[in-house]
């Protein structure tokens, strides 16, 4: 979970702050956003800094951490795409981190679910979804399933690069 807070979280950060910099939503909004974020970093926190002490829960806990990341996306996705487009980057995050650790079937499950949940809160959002915004939305859920299997293959190389040096 290291690298969800070296990597990804800052990656959130950034996106988080240039939505809100540079479409000025408003400040509920602003302070949801933020609060959810904050929110999320001190769990990841907490969980990273404490997995020895939890050893025996590790993998149950890196899945349920894998899910609230993907919920927590979901809520940001759902607050602040209607001011930043780019929004839909956060649903990458969930799938990609547990390609770290998880079985393909699995990361392709959380992928999928990934890929659902953004389908369906554009659904939300638009009251529907047109031609282009359906084409534009299920390119974007591809390449969340397509990236997250990507980074499960790559993971899997370097173990397997790592074992045969032994």
């Amino acid at each position: 979970m290291h690298i969800l807070n070296y990597y990804f979280t800052p990656f959130a950060v950034i996106l988080i702050a240039f939505a809100i910099f540079f479409s000025e939503p408003e400040r509920s909004v602003t302070y949801a956003s933020f609060g959810l974020l904050a929110a999320a970093f001190a769990l990841n926190y907490w969980m990273s800094a404490n997995t020895y002490r939890l050893m025996q829960l590790t993998r149950s806990i890196r899945g349920i951490m894998v899910w609230i990341n993907l919920l927590t996306s979901a809520a940001l996705f759902y607050l602040l795409s209607p001011y930043w487009a780019p929004m839909w980057l956060l649903f990458l995050t969930a799938p990609a981190a547990s390609a770290m650790f998880m079985k393909k079937w699995q990361v392709f499950l959380t992928a999928l679910a990934a890929a659902g949940f953004m389908l369906g809160i554009y659904y939300l959002l638009g009251g529907g979804i047109g031609p282009q915004l359906l084409g534009m939305a299920t390119t974007q859920a591809v390449f969340i399933v397509f990236f997250s299997m990507f980074t499960a293959a790559m993971a899997e190389m370097a173990v397997k690069v790592r074992d045969s040096l032994r």
